[in-house]
């Protein structure tokens, strides 16, 4: 009985479990599916099963075309990642670019960029320092390209160790250079930013350069202005930072650094300006050496002491606002004092003129100091070496008993280019800077005769047109005009009254033409017209101007050049250390005159050194066909003459300065009784161009030609009186004012002059040789009579202020005998 009892309780316990266990899958189910009754049939069982499998395969489905649109809506947004059209918006707004696409482009430019920077940074290589040290020295050679004349800074430079430089220097440099020196990466961003803006804006290029950055630039790459160029020194910085100590940098930027004054480095930087070590400066020192940095030829206190002083108080400052000093200590600094300037030894000698001549074109073509001193240039001169020695060795050749203060220049051109073949601008650079063939200024005298004579050729009047020679004659004005030792020619042609220079025949001549036109031609020729003295007075016949050697060099050059006026240059060409050219001189030129009009005035210059004032040259240069004139200033203070050869042209000019700078009348010495153009600048003009032409062909002059617009039909002036006395002997000197000194005080200026007793022409009497029409002498008018009826007529072209050119006021004796002979 128990045992029936405990099978019947465990088959209850059984049942419960099954029961309970359906009830649970039941409640599992949807709330539509009704239990089934204990005892159901299965068939309600399965009916259950199969209708709730139905609704299972119905959701399936719909879960499957819900996924699949899902899908192909993440298809479309895959394909269109940039939402651009944008959609869902109308035009225009859809063809606005989206946010996505503006993030999308800036990532690119960013992964771009960081490319581009990888790879700079790879490309880039620092050079070696040795590099730049091999193109610091420029050369300056001659016309041959072999002989070196000299060099511009030669690299003064010695370096000290970073430990032996001044902490004053160093601490002064990062103030005023780079404030955050030790704290950037050789880079300062901030300062690029504001670099860039500035470029931007249009303002001067800036660099946004650090000390590193400079240190670069001048120790590896040479000056950089290009965007790339400077992103590469960028780079480089960057390198050498990672490489050296801040500390090591900066003593390489001090010893590298150009200080001015041919200095580099800290340590010569100190003796230029301070005559002592870089250990050994004081605060305020050091800081006026960093102030000069940026321009050293500009901010040196000996060009622009006002300038200088302002860059070391600012230099001050900002060491003050970095705490590097307390304000009290800046204030009580005071502007140091330094020493002058002195000229390196490539400027001693004769040949310190060239180099400083050389050095002034560089400069006038764009080139910078730094970039001449430091270039590494090669630079071709125009300087023939022989012709120059001869030069040289025409002044050491004058007499011993030449006074010490007697100066002389003298240029040589070659009129087909206008290339300075040779130049003497004093004996030493060094001891006298002023250049006597460029800078030095001198009274024409009667070299100025040429441009009336060019003049007149050009308005008409022939050589043979005739001229009244007679001395003395005053002309309207009250202006009195006397000749050497006060001679009379009587009428004479304009082609002797050159060869002669005839005072009296010239000044009627300038009056008939208006001296306007003598400055004109003076200018067109290639004179400034800024020279002082060059005015439109009567006078200006006899040479009132002051022109310099190479200006009156240049417009004879023009002449025989047939009347193409070219400048003058010494600089041929410069090219860098690879070979490039850096520069080449490009001929220029312009024809100033007619050539038949060149052709003639020339004809008629050749009379001086044949049968004039210059006629020794018939010797000294062995018969070799010379044209030239010789002038000589009132009171003998200056002495000329200026003459060429088909070939070349050289000027040669005499003067004699006092201890103030004032001009001084020329004493005698070598045994002549006067300075005169006739004399020793005749004689060094000869040694000059026979020695510079020997061996070169003898070249003869073209003979006159008719011109088509000369005057044939003109009156004939009134003979003067027969001279009482045979003209003097063709010297170049001039008359003492007529006013005040009697012309008996020179009667020993008639005497012949060694080298010329037998030369004097007989047709010095003027009257039987030069009258080519006696039938004009009934008229023995007396020298007072103004010569009323001058050659031509006042409709003749070309007459300056009309008619007769009247001076406006009397010119002064002294302006009158300017430039006798």
């Amino acid at each position: 009985m128990s045992d029936s009892r405990r099978s019947s309780g465990s088959a209850r316990r059984a049942a419960g479990v099954r029961r309970a266990s359906a009830q649970r899958s039941g409640q599992s189910s949807r709330p539509r599916a009704a239990q089934s009754p204990k005892g159901s049939s299965r068939t309600g069982k399965r009916a259950a099963s199969a209708g709730g499998a139905s609704r299972g395969t119905r959701a399936q489905s719909t879960g499957k075309r819900a996924a699949g649109t899902r899908s192909a809506a993440a298809r479309r947004q895959k394909k269109n990642f940039l939402n651009y059209p944008r959609a869902g918006a109308k035009n225009p707004w859809r063809w606005i670019p989206s946010l996505r696409m503006i993030a999308g482009a800036l990532a690119l430019m960013v992964l771009a960029g960081l490319g581009f920077a990888v790879w700079l940074y790879n490309d880039t290589d620092v050079p070696a320092p040795s590099d730049f040290a091999l193109a610091q020295s420029s050369r300056v050679y001659y016309a041959d390209g072999e002989t070196e004349m000299g060099r511009f800074s030669e690299i003064n430079r010695t370096e000290i160790p970073a430990d032996e430089i001044p902490e004053n220097i160093k601490q002064a440099v990062v103030a005023s250079e780079d404030s955050t020196f030790y704290e950037n990466r050789g880079i300062s961003p901030r300062g690029i930013v504001r670099a860039l803006i500035n470029n931007l804006s249009g303002g001067a290029r800036q660099g946004g350069s650090t000390i590193t950055q400079q240190y670069v630039e001048r120790y590896h790459t040479g000056t950089n202005t290009s965007y790339l160029g400077k992103m590469r020194e960028m780079v480089m910085a960057l390198k050498i930072d990672q490489e050296l100590s801040k500390e090591e940098i900066l003593a390489r930027y001090l010893n590298t650094i150009y200080f001015g004054r041919g200095a580099y480095g800290v340590q010569e930087a100190a003796q230029a300006y301070f005559n002592k070590d870089a250990k050994d400066l004081t605060d305020a020192e050091a800081a006026l050496l960093v102030a000069v940095i940026p321009a050293p030829s500009a901010y040196d206190p000996a060009n622009d002491q006002d300038k200088a002083v302002s860059l070391w108080d600012r230099v001050i400052t900002r060491q003050v606002n970095l705490e590097q000093m307390t304000p009290a200590e800046g204030d009580a600094l005071e502007f140091p004092e330094t020493a002058k300037p002195s000229s390196e030894n490539e400027l001693g000698g004769t040949k310190g003129y060239l180099l400083v001549e050389v050095r002034k074109e560089l400069l006038e073509q764009g080139f910078t100091e730094e970039e001449i001193d430091t270039g590494g240039f090669t630079i071709i001169s125009t300087i023939d070496k022989e012709m120059q020695k001869h030069s040289v060795e025409a002044i050491k050749d004058l007499p011993d008993d030449r006074p010490k203060n007697n100066r002389v220049g003298t240029m040589t051109l070659d009129p087909a280019t206008g290339a300075i073949r040779a130049m003497y601008g004093g004996p030493d650079y060094v001891k006298q800077a002023q250049n006597d063939a460029t800078q030095s200024r001198m009274q024409a005298g009667s070299i100025f005769k040429t441009f009336t004579l060019i003049a007149a050729l050009q308005d008409g009047y022939p050589l043979d047109s005739l001229w009244q020679g007679n001395s003395p004659q005053t002309f309207d004005g009250g202006w009195e005009v006397n000749n050497f030792a006060n001679a009379s020619y009587g009428t004479v042609t304009l082609e002797r009254a050159t060869a002669s220079s005839i005072n009296t025949a010239y000044a009627q001549l300038n009056l008939e033409i208006g001296p306007q036109r003598t400055r004109d031609v003076a200018v067109e020729l290639g004179l400034p017209e800024d020279t002082p003295g060059l005015t439109e007075d009567a006078a200006n016949v006899l040479g009132s101007a002051s022109p310099t050697v190479g200006e009156m060099a240049e417009v004879y050059a023009t002449l025989a050049a047939g009347g193409v006026h070219r400048e003058r240059y010494i600089v041929e060409s410069v090219t860098r250390p690879d070979g490039s050219s850096r520069y080449e001189h490009e001929k220029e030129e312009k024809r100033a005159m007619d050539q038949d009009v060149a052709t003639n005035a020339t004809v008629a210059l050749q009379g001086p050194p044949t049968v004039g004032s210059a006629r020794k040259l018939e010797g000294i240069m062995g018969g070799r066909p010379v044209a030239g004139k010789t002038g000589t200033s009132e009171k003998m203070r200056s002495a000329w003459f200026v003459g060429f050869t088909p070939q070349l042209v050289t000027a040669v000019a005499m003067f004699q300065p006092g201890e103030d700078g004032s001009e001084q009348s020329l004493a005698p010495f070598g045994g002549e009784q006067y300075i005169t153009g006739s004399t020793w600048p005749t004689s060094v003009w000869g040694q000059i161009m026979s020695r510079s032409l020997e061996g070169q062909e003898f070249i003869d002059f073209a003979p006159a030609v008719p011109l088509d617009n000369e005057i044939r039909s003109r009156s004939q002036p009134s003979p003067q009186p027969q001279p009482t006395q045979a003209p003097p002997p063709e010297e170049e000197e001039p008359s003492e004012e007529p006013t005040e000194e009697p012309t008996e005080e020179e009667p020993t200026e008639e005497e012949p002059t060694e080298e010329e007793p037998t030369e004097e022409e007989p047709t010095e009497e003027p009257e039987p040789t030069d009258e080519p029409e006696p039938t004009e002498e009934p008229e023995p008018e007396p020298t007072e009579e103004q010569p009323s009826d001058p050659p031509g007529n006042g409709d003749n072209p070309g007459r300056g202020g009309g008619g007769r050119g009247k001076p406006t006021e009397k010119p002064t004796a002294e302006e009158q005998a300017a430039g006798i002979g």
